[in-house]
């Protein structure tokens, strides 16, 4: 059985080795092949491409069907494994995602041939955890609307949040979504004196800091906001004119989220109006945003280029935790992380030989 593992900038071929270097010693050839982009915006264009007109919208080149032609296992973070691929690799039983999205996976056409689809749900919660926190902090105290003034030679002592500037202890976080990134969250906050409000209605069991409210209440209530939910058809603009109306004049949004959970023309009109006091955004419906971007012209919001997720250990762990999740089936266990559930048997490796 062989593995080929497509390497590209953000996760190098040499760390998919080492994460499934068990995979080695079960007597499973590993190979890699590094996906030649000249730099992250090429990258960039190629994955909003996928993201807006599927896996098929862009083929790979000739160079990584000859490497993975013979594949059994290809494991992948961003170059897609279109129908071509599929129909010309064989041997293939398994392809792994290094990331918890599959818009580079043609998924429909891989369950149609029996083909295992895994993502790695998850790896980046941590620093998406620590970048909300900081996003925060960063926006009510003010430090990078300090530090651009600075940069201009200016020095500034009064924002658009003077007279309400916060110390956490004994305010009031509203988390929307306690999956794994909405727990950590919780978790770090928790050295912060606040309390917790938390809204999810798929969570059996919230963390023990959290007190679960309506959506409702958590907006009436909260001093700072931060979202943390999938984008789905059902989430949609989940987050409204009406909700946030109700929020405190004082409170604080936090989207390091989707965009698209939020209805951003809406909010854009609570923040120009002062109805609230500031938001700290890392996503938005267009991207990148151009400079004259309305959200971007706004003295009461801090923004960040969709970067939350993107820490090194989050990149280079994640062949690792993939892989333990992958190595289950050779026991005939399934695992969270499989996409196309109706695939999976118990002796489905052995089906496949």
């Amino acid at each position: 059985m062989k593995l080929v593992g497509i390497g590209d900038l953000f996760i190098p071929g040499k760390y998919i080795l080492s994460g499934f270097s068990e995979f080695k010693a079960m007597g499973i050839e590993l190979c890699t092949v590094e996906w030649e982009l000249e730099n992250f915006d090429e990258l960039q264009k190629i994955n909003q491409l996928i993201e807006q007109k599927g896996s098929e919208a862009y083929e790979p080149p000739d160079y990584i069907f000859n490497a993975i032609k013979d594949a059994d296992i290809i494991i992948t973070e961003f170059c897609p494994v279109t129908k071509k691929i599929i129909d010309e690799c064989k041997n293939l039983k398994l392809v792994g995602v290094l990331r918890a999205g599959t818009e580079n996976i043609n998924l429909e056409y891989a369950t149609k041939r029996n083909i295992l689809v895994y993502n790695t749900p998850g790896r980046n919660a941590d620093a998406v955890a620590d970048f909300t926190i900081g996003l925060l902090i960063c926006e009510c105290r003010n430090i990078a609307k300090g530090l651009a003034e600075l940069k201009k030679g200016k020095w500034v002592r009064k924002y658009a949040n003077s007279g309400n500037i916060p110390d956490l202890p004994g305010k009031i976080v509203g988390i929307i979504g306690l999956g794994e990134i909405g727990k950590k969250v919780a978790k770090r906050l928790n050295g912060f004196d606040v309390s917790i409000l938390g809204y999810d209605p798929y969570i059996e069991t919230p963390p023990e800091n959290v007190q679960m409210v309506s959506l409702d209440e958590l907006f009436e209530n909260s001093d700072f906001i931060t979202v943390h939910v999938r984008a789905t058809k059902e989430t949609e603009k989940l987050v409204d004119e009406r909700l946030l109306r109700k929020m405190k004049t004082t409170s604080y949004f936090i989207n390091t989220s989707r965009s698209s959970i939020v209805d951003e023309k809406a909010l854009y009109q609570v923040l120009e109006n002062k109805y609230i006091a500031g938001a700290a955004l890392d996503v938005f419906d267009v991207e990148p945003p151009g400079k004259d971007y309305p959200l971007l012209q706004l003295d009461n919001v801090t923004v960040t280029p969709h970067m939350a997720g993107g820490s090194n250990d989050a990149f280079y762990n994640s062949p690792k935790k993939l892989a333990d999740e992958m190595i289950k089936l050779w026991d005939g266990q399934s695992s969270g992380f499989i996409v196309n559930k109706c695939v999976f048997k118990k002796d489905f490796l052995s089906k496949s030989e």
